[in-house]
């Protein structure tokens, strides 16, 4: 089954999400039948994207990463990322996301840039083992946030 079948693994779940077929097919605007075929991994159809959409807003809405969008972008190779609110305090949760997503940017960056000519050298693994303890620290820092948080020492 491969990406189609992580597709309608990610639909599924988007349904389940919605309350099952009924709700899915209330919050898509379509028949309780094409809902069920989205739902059904024997079925070929795939919501079209204004569904898809729909659907992942009850995802979102509820505090979770959007299933479709999100398998879709690991089918083309890459992550869904949810939009980080820039204007928030560097302390806040927000922040520290922001953060740690843009350390996360400069290890990439610096693995990339090393990796052009095909090898990584001394110096560049110095400087990119520099970016990686800079996300590590950024993470640690997250961590202790969210664990004061739940209540953890």
């Amino acid at each position: 089954m491969g990406g189609k079948g992580r597709i309608k693994r990610a639909v599924r779940h988007a349904v389940h999400l919605c309350g099952g077929v009924d709700g899915a097919a209330a919050t898509a605007e379509r028949g309780r039948s094409v809902a069920g075929d989205w739902n059904n991994l024997n079925h070929a159809a795939f919501p079209p994207a204004d569904c898809a959409l729909a659907l992942d807003e009850i995802a979102v809405a509820a505090g979770q990463l959007p299933p479709i969008t999100s398998a879709l972008a690991r089918e083309l190779g890459g992550v869904f990322v949810p939009n980080i609110d820039v204007l928030a305090d560097e302390g806040s949760i927000a922040g520290m996301v922001m953060g740690l997503s843009k350390e996360l940017g400069d290890v990439a960056g610096s693995i990339s840039a090393a990796l052009a000519d095909g090898k990584v050298s001394p110096l560049e693994a110095d400087a990119a083992l520099g970016e990686l303890h800079d996300m590590t620290r950024k993470a640690a820092q997250l961590c202790a946030a969210l664990e004061s948080i739940r209540g953890d020492s």
